[in-house]
């Protein structure tokens, strides 16, 4: 059964005890907690403070679904010593999250490719991206911990173009934490973000959840369910493949942060309701 919940970041400043019932308040049952918890809750991620953290987010009610990893592997164009240490620092840094994920008992740890810098395009950093991709899905593995690779940035921001970087890797731990946004931010209209959601949902293991509105100055981030983005398309067919993770709310638009936060989080539980009920009545 997929749960509700919302990401922590927004909540960036907030101390996670607060978070958590803010969060459960709303209606929310799960959570994903940003990596740089430090920074952006006041409290890190290791095996003193876990234990407390743990108990928080049992007390509130929530399940904590994901964590938010930070990788940057799109470095250099040529698979030289230098590039492969800095590529292996990257991995470090990223293994950081996924070993307080294997300690917490969380399954799934957002992860990325890399973005735009001058003189790196994807076609030439590829290499590199997949070897440090294979390399950290194996690391991954043996704490028990699958990478999910956002759609994040501008480098390589496209469905099928993903879907066809995870098959080449080859990992069974390494898939998607789609951002349901960040596709029609980075350019695609709305046919590509339909093509973009039909290749990348088999492949899906986490959900960020952001809708909005296609303007003349862009992409407008709105709550979820007053936009125009296909979510009750892909919480149908996440739903008919047999998805069971986490449905995080991540709203980012213009009005305050919570109060987008609620309304999303009461979209997409009436949506999920009504998936539900339809299926019990089949």
């Amino acid at each position: 059964m997929m749960k509700i919940g919302a990401v922590s970041l927004g909540w960036s400043g907030t101390k996670l005890p607060q978070v958590f019932d803010e969060l459960a308040a709303m209606g929310g049952t799960v959570i994903e907690i940003n990596g740089n918890s430090q920074r952006h809750h006041d409290i890190g991620l290791d095996a003193r403070t876990i234990p407390q953290i743990l108990t928080w987010a049992k007390h509130s009610g929530l399940t904590i679904g994901s964590l938010s990893g930070y990788c940057d592997f799109a470095l250099s164009t040529a698979m030289d010593a230098g590039a492969e240490a800095a590529l292996d620092a990257e991995i470090a840094r990223l293994m950081a999250t996924c070993r307080a994920a294997s300690e917490m008992q969380v399954p799934v740890v957002r992860t990325f490719v890399g973005d735009v810098k001058p003189g790196i395009t994807f076609a030439g950093a590829r290499r590199g991206i997949v070897a440090a991709l294979r390399k950290a899905s194996a690391l991954a593995s043996v704490l028990g911990v699958t990478l999910g690779i956002e759609n994040h940035g501008r480098l390589v921001n496209d469905g099928p173009t993903l879907v066809e970087l995870v098959r080449e890797v080859g990992a069974p731990n390494l898939g998607f934490t789609i951002d349901t946004g960040n596709f029609a931010w980075a350019g695609h209209d709305a046919a590509q973000v339909r093509v973009d959601f039909e290749a990348t949902v088999p492949l899906i293991v986490n959900v960020h959840i952001k809708d909005g509105k296609w303007t003349d100055d862009g992409f407008e981030f709105v709550p979820a369910g007053e936009g125009e983005l296909p979510l009750g398309w892909l919480l149908s067919s996440l739903k008919a493949r047999g998805y069971e993770g986490p449905i995080y709310s991540e709203y980012e638009g213009g009005e305050a942060f919570r109060e987008g936060t609620r309304r999303s989080i009461a979209y997409l539980s009436r949506a999920i309701a009504e998936l539900d009920s339809a299926r019990a009545d089949a």
